[in-house]
């Protein structure tokens, strides 16, 4: 079977032009949707960027054990298992965060290429060029990589040699696809793994994009947000801030359906099994907030909750032969549910053991990459996510899952890594939130952060707590999240303060 699976970094679920829910045009995904069957409620479960690649290619939910952080000897990723039977596999992407610090999220690909450039990576100084103070420190995130420089000022200075349209990683990214499409497209089994950071920050596309969504702004550039509170922007810098986002979602629109046109033009889109997704969204304004972690010295609110606007993803799948093509399923799902989804679509059977070893001629080159061959001669780890075929297919009369859980980590924020430049008490939590059908629980933080209640479908921007009336409705999703997380195997002294604090709230 042939698999492209394309993830584009930060891409809100209400961005997708064709759910109507944004005035923003993405007419190649648009198109895409219609040959797919589109899951609108997919939340991300481990966040941010690496812990949601580890869900989305073990197929195992990793906040209740790991935050950000490499891939051990003993996980077994999608790209491992498709290797084992055969599989040519490839990862084209220019997230660097994946692969630096030998995070080894290029494990299991037999090929792996990345854009270098993309947010703060210098790979090519240019000290005969001054770097320029672009957004003052107060509306910049506050992390300096370079002397006093902020990412927003390096990601210009690192860049600073791009004119056309071309230049940019969309479209570095989509033509180097194209290209091992056309040198791979007769292989007859493939995992293609094209993962783009944008539309993450950096918003810097052409300025054309730009004047579509924002004309005459003749302000300071918003190519980044502060990852802090959003009242310090003027009106007309924010809306620069959500114009500029919406440009690079288009321009991400426009490249993927270059992609997805030179799998035309190869003969394979009939027959291939391609996923569209991302592993999380951010705030742009939304609950006085711009990024999607406080990682400010000047936001005197702690962590922050994983509001919808950051958990809620888009995932469209479309299948071979374009079958349930146009069919919308509102069931809730996440990205630990693709790994069993894909290994049943390609006829492998998850419970039992692996070859252990990719077959000849990729043996040799399988052994080369760090860590592939432990642990999979055992078999699959066991699994989170479930496959989606039969609710696909429809043959599944009730889905049996009533909640989803999003977090950064589970537990007591200062036993663990976190992104916070501010000293918290030992008793702060790590957000978690609870999806369900018609309610959003947001558990955790600070001893005095109260434990917030939303009804997604008369509340959907989430402006109205009603957590103290509806304290039964809390209960009932805390004690999911409690017997969910435990039965996983968490640790219970972990999980335990989050549902004290629902029940035990003044």
């Amino acid at each position: 079977m042939k698999i492209i699976l394309i993830l584009s970094d930060s891409f809100r679920f209400d961005h997708v032009g064709a759910m109507g829910l944004t005035k923003v045009d993405t007419p190649e995904i648009n198109e895409f949707l219609s040959d797919s069957v589109c899951f609108t409620k997919c939340y991300a479960g481990s966040f941010p960027t690496v812990p949601h690649r580890y869900d989305m290619l073990t197929g195992r939910l990793g906040f209740p054990f790991r935050g950000w952080q490499k891939l051990e000897p003993n996980d077994i990723t999608l790209s491992e298992i498709l290797l084992d039977y055969g599989y040519i596999t490839q990862l084209i992407t220019d997230t660097n965060e994946i692969l630096r610090h030998e995070q080894n999220y290029n494990r299991g690909y037999i090929g792996h290429h990345l854009e270098r450039g993309q947010e703060r990576d210098i790979y090519f100084t240019k000290m005969n060029e001054p770097i320029k103070y672009l957004i003052p420190e107060e509306k910049a995130r506050h992390s300096f990589y370079f002397g006093d420089h902020t990412q927003a000022d390096l990601s210009q200075w690192v860049n600073s040699h791009w004119r056309w349209e071309e230049d940019r990683f969309p479209p570095r990214l989509a033509r180097m696809a194209a290209k091992w499409i056309e040198a791979n497209y007769k292989a007859k089994d493939f995992l293609l793994h094209l993962d783009f950071f944008d539309p993450h920050e950096p918003w810097d596309p052409p300025q054309y994009y730009v004047d579509k969504y924002d004309p005459g702004y003749e302000g300071i550039p918003m190519v980044m947000p502060n990852y802090g509170r959003a009242d310090v922007f003027t009106p007309a810098e924010l809306r620069n801030m959500v114009a500029r986002y919406k440009a690079e979602v288009e321009m991400v629109s426009k490249w993927i359906g270059f992609v997805l046109r030179q799998i035309k033009d190869a003969g394979i889109y009939d027959e291939s099994l391609i996923l569209f997704t991302s592993d999380h969204g951010l705030l742009l304004g939304e609950h006085n907030r711009t990024g999607k972690l406080n990682i400010t010295k000047t936001d005197p609110r702690g962590p922050w909750p994983l509001f919808e606007e950051m958990v809620h993803v888009p995932f469209l799948l479309k299948m071979p032969g374009q079958q349930y093509k146009g069919k919308v399923i509102s069931e809730l799902v996440q990205p630990t549910d693709f790994l069993p989804t894909i290994l049943e679509m390609a006829g492998i059977d998850t419970g039992k053991r692996l070859p252990g070893k990719a077959p000849l001629p990729y043996r040799e080159i399988a052994q080369e990459l760090k860590g592939v061959m432990t642990g999979r001669e055992k078999g699959l780890n066991p699994l989170y996510g479930k496959s989606l075929l039969p609710l696909i297919r429809g043959k599944v009369k009730k889905w049996g899952r009533e909640f989803v859980f999003s977090s950064q980590r589970l537990g007591y924020l200062n036993q663990n890594f976190s992104f916070s430049l501010v000293p918290e008490k030992d008793s702060t939590l790590f957000w978690v939130t609870v999806a369900g059908k018609q309610h959003m629980l947001l558990v955790g933080g600070r001893e005095e952060d109260s434990p917030e209640l939303y009804d997604m479908q008369k509340d959907p921007r989430q402006k109205k707590n009603i957590f103290s009336k509806n304290k039964s409705i809390a209960k009932k999703m805390v004690d999911a999240l409690y017997d969910g997380m435990v039965a996983w195997g968490a640790n219970k002294d972990w999980v335990e303060p989050y549902r004290a604090k629902v029940y035990d709230w003044r």
